[in-house]
């Protein structure tokens, strides 16, 4: 038993060896041109190397928690409304972070309301029933009944919008460039998709 132990214990441990073994010599192949960058490879969160940065600049924690409690009233207040209006153009893009090309969005233009196109157009779309018939009849039937039910779990800040309005395709850009997406699929239409690299 003593023996089987012994042996179990050398062959764990020239693995490990192994591993450690194959991972520095991997380590020591990569170009002397190559840096390292930042520490999650991807560049995946480019707001942790943002705030090496700006640490020198002194900020209000006061003032920006009013200034966010009044966008949060302002927000309560306009969720009654369908469609909130489009801010002015507040980015610096000199504090916006660089564009990551691993982050893609896809984004879907097929959205319409009564304000732009007459009528709601996939806000209303069918409720998707339950596949155990017993189960789907306690649940309602028929279409979503915008603007309260939309059949997301999520409700757009920007309310039930029109993909045609040119201020909520500005608002989207903007919020995806703030978030450094390099990468857009928009959906022209249900089969067709146009691939934008940035």
């Amino acid at each position: 038993m003593a023996k089987f132990r012994r042996r179990t214990c050398i062959i764990l441990a020239l693995f490990i060896l192994f591993i450690f073994s194959l991972m520095m010599g991997l380590k020591m192949l990569r170009p002397n041109t190559a840096t390292f960058g930042a520490p999650f490879g991807l560049d995946l969160l480019p707001e942790l190397h943002q705030r090496t940065i700006h640490l020198g600049k002194n900020f209000d924690f006061q003032k920006s928690d009013r200034i966010n409690s009044e966008t949060n009233t302002k927000n309560l207040k306009s969720v009654e409304i369908t469609m909130k209006p489009s801010k002015a153009s507040e980015l610096n893009l000199d504090e916006l972070p660089l564009l990551n090309n691993y982050l893609h969005v896809f984004y879907y233009s097929w959205y319409g309301n009564p304000q732009f196109d007459g009528k709601y157009i996939h806000w209303n779309h069918p409720v998707l029933e339950h596949w155990d018939p017993r189960i789907a009849k306690n649940y309602p039937q028929g279409r979503h009944n915008p603007p309260d039910d939309i059949g997301s779990s999520f409700y757009p800040e920007l309310g039930s919008y029109s993909s045609r309005d040119p201020s909520v395709i500005e608002t989207h850009m903007r919020q995806m460039r703030s978030a450094s997406i390099g990468n857009y699929c928009i959906y022209i239409y249900v089969c067709l998709c146009l691939y934008i690299c940035i």
